[in-house]
C-alpha cells in the first residue's frame, strides 16, 4: 500500500512515517519504480510503535526493545518512574496555579511576593515545579551550534545545498591556490585545497566552544568571534601545511 493509505488507516501525517523510516524503525519494501510498498505488517508495527510513544518511551528505547538488548517489562518499569517523576515536578505548579486561580490574579496587579512565598513553601513540601535550569541548556545547546555553524541564531538549521555549494567553492578556490603557490596544476594540488578546507572546519569545530564561554568573560572575544575563529584557523592551517612540508622535505 502506498503511503498515503497508511495515512488514512492510522490517521497520522506521512512525516511521522517517513520519521520512523528514517530512525530504521520499520523498513518498507520498494517497488521497481523507487516507490515505498508498505505491508500490512509495516502498519502493524506503526501502530505499535506509536502506542509506545504515546505513553513515553523514547525512539532509543523502542529500538532498545526491537533489538532485543531490553524487554518490555524493563522498560516500562523505568517508564512508569520517569512518569511519576514528571508527575512531581507538577505538583507544585498545579497547587500554585489553583491558587492564582483562586485569587483571581491578574498580570498587571500580580503579587510577585506572595507567590514566589509560595513557591517556597511548596518546594519545602517537596512539591516540584518546571526545571528552569532547562532552559539554560536548551539556550547553551542552541548558541553552541549557532557558534559551530550549524544553525542561525533563532536555532534553525542553516539551508544544507547552500553550505554545500559554499563549501565547494571555497574548496576550489583553495585548490586553486595550492596549483600557484606549487606552479603545477594536478589534482593532487587541488585535493590538498580539499584538506585546507577540513582542517580549518576541524579546527574552527574544535575551537568554537572554547571561543563561546570566553566571549562570557571577554566580551570583545564575543563581538570578534568570527574573525577570531577565522585568524586563528587560518594561522594554524598554515603552521600545519609548513610543517608538513618540511617533514615531507
Amino acid at each position: 500500500m502506498t503511503i498515503k493509505e497508511v495515512e488514512q488507516i492510522l490517521e497520522i501525517p506521512r512525516a511521522t512515517v517517513r520519521y520512523y523510516e528514517k530512525e530504521n524503525l520499520i523498513k518498507p519494501q520498494r517497488e521497481e519504480n523507487g516507490y515505498r510498498d508498505y505491508s500490512d505488517e509495516d502498519v502493524e508495527l506503526l501502530k505499535k510503535i506509536i502506542v509506545l510513544r504515546k505513553i513515553g518511551l523514547s525512539v532509543e528505547d523502542i529500538e532498545d526493545l526491537f533489538d532485543g538488548t531490553r524487554t518490555l517489562t524493563e522498560a516500562l518499569d523505568e517508564n512508569i518512574i520517569n512518569l511519576q517523576k514528571q508527575m512531581s515536578e507538577l505538583q507544585g505548579a498545579i497547587n500554585l496555579c489553583k491558587k492564582m486561580k483562586e485569587d483571581k490574579a491578574e498580570l498587571s496587579s500580580l503579587d510577585t511576593n506572595v507567590y514566589w512565598n509560595i513557591v517556597g513553601e511548596e518546594e519545602k513540601k517537596g512539591n516540584s515545579f518546571t526545571d528552569i535550569a532547562k532552559d539554560i541548556v536548551h539556550e547553551e545547546k542552541k548558541i553552541i551550534t549557532n557558534y559551530l555553524g550549524w544553525t542561525d541564531k533563532e536555532g534553525n538549521l542553516y539551508d544544507i545545498s547552500r553550505n554545500i555549494r559554499y563549501f565547494i567553492i571555497v574548496f576550489v578556490g583553495m585548490g586553486v591556490i595550492y596549483c600557484v603557490i606549487n606552479k603545477e596544476w594536478s589534482i593532487y594540488n587541488l585535493s590538498l585545497g580539499l584538506r585546507g578546507v577540513l582542517t580549518m572546519l576541524v579546527i574552527e569545530g574544535i575551537l568554537a566552544i572554547p571561543m563561546h564561554f570566553l566571549g562570557k568573560k571577554h566580551p570583545w572575544i564575543a563581538k570578534n568571534r568570527v574573525g577570531i575563529l577565522i585568524a586563528t584557523a587560518i594561522v594554524l592551517c598554515i603552521v600545519l601545511l609548513i610543517l608538513a612540508k618540511l617533514l615531507g622535505e
